[in-house]
């Protein structure tokens, strides 16, 4: 047992295993005297507080609960009414399990959801900030799906490691990310029951995705080239039969700002300075509650020109079907599938992007990060900043400058680009036919 003794919560939190061992304890500093560990095993990301008592002959261990979820202000305190008990000859074990079975009753697994949902939703992340509206339905949602039918009736403290394994492999078999994303609710759950002293200790704890054969697909890679993208945006200019004109302006502000679905799809008249050409993204409408400006080109004002007749409400992107209220997010998805045939079971070959290699509207994000960096010289840290993705903690913390002159030039420049793409004689210079790098001229601004 190491003879180091921690003191403060900076500590504890960067403490790692030194792998020498299954199980490490150190010793952490308290008034209330010795005894007040702090726990790590090997198999095991969370860190759990101890405290060895002498009681008789013997030296048993109390499990206070685990770090962070209890602070080490708490820890302590817990150590301290342990301590108090101990020095009266009382069991701090068997003192708590008959306090917790007089003052609560055994949760199912149903209730301890119902509990735990309302605490992760009134809660900030590891971000500082509330999860979304979204994030907490997609947790009911997959509780509902997966996991409610065949976990719901068990009570938390009966449950097991194997059983979830059975469960969770049940629902790798139809679809193995949302299986791994329920492995995620799992272990957040029932590391709550764990702190309400429902549980000893979380049955969840060292299952990893492998285990159920959900490990996490390969990160996607596909991008359209320009003559690609050309097509996507000339088949939204002719597909005006079943389309909206709300979803294929849409997609087409998409490919100019690289926003994404909900970005775009509830993008509101209010966040538009057209006068200047600046759309600002408030904090709460970003997935990573950081909003930015976004600089509006020629052919993004174009599109919201075309849009605003056909807007009567506060949503730029107005449903037809559903007056007063944006489109959804999924119809930008579905759009795209219909221009390449996938929205049946069998393919329509007819279809005018039929011939492409399958893709999505997430995929056109990837393609205009790709061609700022590939054709308008973009540092990817910069265009990190431009699509607002969620910068590295010591660049966030170092450097507070966004560039916005140089982000104007190449936003303007990009418009300038799907301006030429979508002409009737688009300007392309194919570099070499061993290359897929492709050239468009454009006028400088």
């Amino acid at each position: 047992m190491k003879q180091q003794i921690l003191s403060s919560h900076r500590e504890i939190q960067a403490l790692k295993p030194s792998g020498n061992a299954s199980v490490e304890r150190i010793r952490v500093s308290s008034t209330h005297g010795p005894g007040l560990y702090i726990e790590m095993r090997g198999d095991r990301v969370s860190k759990r507080w101890v405290y060895r008592f002498r009681l008789g002959n013997k030296r048993p261990d109390l499990i206070i609960g685990t770090f962070p979820s209890v602070s080490l202000k708490q820890a302590r305190e817990l150590h301290g009414k342990a301590v108090q008990l101990v020095k009266q000859g009382i069991d701090p074990r068997s003192y708590r399990a008959a306090e917790v079975a007089k003052n609560t009753q055994a949760w199912s697994m149903q209730e301890a959801f119902s509990y735990w949902i309302k605490h992760y939703a009134a809660n900030p992340t590891r971000n500082g900030y509330l999860p979304t509206e979204k994030t907490v339905k997609q947790m009911q949602r997959r509780w509902r799906l997966h996991l409610q039918d065949d976990l719901g009736s068990f009570r938390v403290m009966d449950l097991n490691r194997s059983k979830l394994l059975e469960v969770l492999s049940n629902a790798a078999i139809k679809a193995r990310e949302e299986a791994r994303q329920c492995l995620t609710l799992l272990k957040a759950l029932l590391a709550y029951c764990e702190d309400m002293e429902q549980i000893e200790e979380s049955p969840a704890a060292t299952i990893t995705p492998g285990k159920i054969k959900a490990r996490p697909a390969p990160p996607k890679k596909r991008y359209l080239t320009l003559p690609e993208l050309r097509e996507l945006l000339v088949a939204l200019d002719c597909d005006t039969g079943r389309t909206s004109a709300s979803t294929r302006n849409a997609i087409k502000l998409a490919a100019s700002t690289a926003a994404r679905r909900s970005e775009v799809s509830q993008l509101l008249w209010s966040e538009l300075d057209l006068e200047n050409g600046v759309w600002t993204l408030p904090d709460h409408r970003s997935k990573t509650r950081q909003g930015r400006r976004i600089k509006l080109s020629a052919y993004s004002l174009d599109v919201l020109r075309q849009q605003r007749q056909h807007s009567n409400s506060q949503y730029v992107f107005e449903s037809p079907r559903k007056p007063g209220e944006p489109i959804g997010i999924d119809v930008l998805s579905k759009a795209v599938k219909r221009l390449q045939g996938r929205d049946t079971k069998e393919q329509n070959l007819d279809a005018p992007l039929a011939h492409l290699e399958p893709f999505g509207v997430h995929d056109v994000r990837r393609t205009v990060t790709t061609a700022l960096t590939e054709h308008l010289g973009a540092d990817k840290l910069l265009v990190d900043v431009m699509i607002g993705h969620a910068e590295p903690r010591l660049i966030a913390t170092y450097n507070r400058a966004d560039r916005w002159p140089l982000q104007v030039q190449i936003w303007c420049q990009w418009g300038d680009m799907l301006s030429n793409l979508c002409s009737d004689k688009p300007e392309f210079i194919q570099e070499s036919k061993h290359t897929n790098v492709i050239h468009v001229q454009f006028g400088s601004r």
